[in-house]
Parts: C-alpha cells; sequence; structure tokens
C-alpha cells in the first residue's frame, strides 16, 4: 500500500507540476500581451508628449505674435480713446453754443414780438383814428351831398 500512496503521491506531484506549469505558462503569455500593451502605450504616450510639446510651441509662438499685436495696436487705441474724448468735449461745447444760441434767438424773438405788438397797437390805433375821420368824413359828404341835392 505504501507503494500505491507513493505512486499517488507521484501522481499528485506530477499532476501539479503540470497545472503549475500550465498556469505559468499563461501567466506568461499574459505578461508578454501586457509588456506589448504596456509598449504601445509608451509608444502613443511619447508620441502624444512629442505632439503637446509641438502644440505647445506652436501656441507660445501664437500668443507671442499675439502679444506684439496688441503692442502695435495699443496706440492706435489710446489715440482713438482720446479723439472720443476730443470729440465728447467738442460735442458737449457745441451743444452748449447751440442751447445759448437757441436761448438768446428765444429772448431775441419774444422781445421783436413786444416791440411789434406795441409798434402794431399803435398802427392799429392810428389806422383806427383814420377810418373813424374818413367814416365820418364820408358820412358828412354823402349827408352835404344829399343835402344839396
Amino acid at each position: 500500500m505504501a507503494e500505491w500512496g507513493a505512486v499517488l503521491l507521484g501522481c499528485g506531484f506530477v499532476l501539479f507540476a503540470v497545472v503549475a506549469v500550465i498556469l505559468l505558462h499563461t501567466l506568461r503569455r499574459v505578461l508578454l500581451r501586457t509588456e506589448d500593451v504596456l509598449g504601445k502605450a509608451g509608444n502613443e504616450i511619447s508620441q502624444l508628449a512629442a505632439e503637446s510639446r509641438e502644440t505647445i510651441v506652436q501656441v507660445t509662438a501664437t500668443l507671442s505674435e499675439l502679444q506684439s499685436r496688441v503692442e502695435e495696436v495699443r496706440p492706435f487705441c489710446e489715440s482713438l480713446q482720446l479723439a472720443g474724448v476730443t470729440l465728447a468735449a467738442t460735442l458737449e461745447r457745441a451743444d452748449t453754443i447751440v442751447r445759448q444760441a437757441a436761448d438768446s434767438a428765444m429772448e431775441r424773438l419774444e422781445r421783436a414780438h413786444r416791440e411789434n405788438e406795441l409798434r402794431f397797437a399803435e398802427a392799429y390805433r392810428w389806422l383806427d383814428a383814420g377810418l373813424s375821420v374818413w367814416h365820418s368824413f364820408k358820412r358828412q359828404s354823402q349827408s352835404s351831398t344829399d343835402d344839396h341835392a
């Protein structure tokens, strides 16, 4: 029986060794695949890093160009701002002048209206007096013509 125990033990050991070899072989294939995937990922990361560096260089150059353009445009913008301030001040002065001219014109118009009212009132009184005299004269001349006839 001891012999059967040794045979069983030997078979168990062989079976364990076969399973261990299969397991190690599978583990090796998994490790090789993992290494392959990691190698490809490493290559892609290297490519992404190179592309990122290139993009950063382009972005830096673009930002530098933009900054130089902004610096070139800044004096123009400042002159536009000064022109706007000057235009606003000029328009304010023109508005003041127009307002003063309108007020002055209104005062002169009102004064001329008052003076014309006085002159017309006097002219109407003279006209009324003249028409009254003419009307009276006409009546008297008609009554004297009627008396002679």
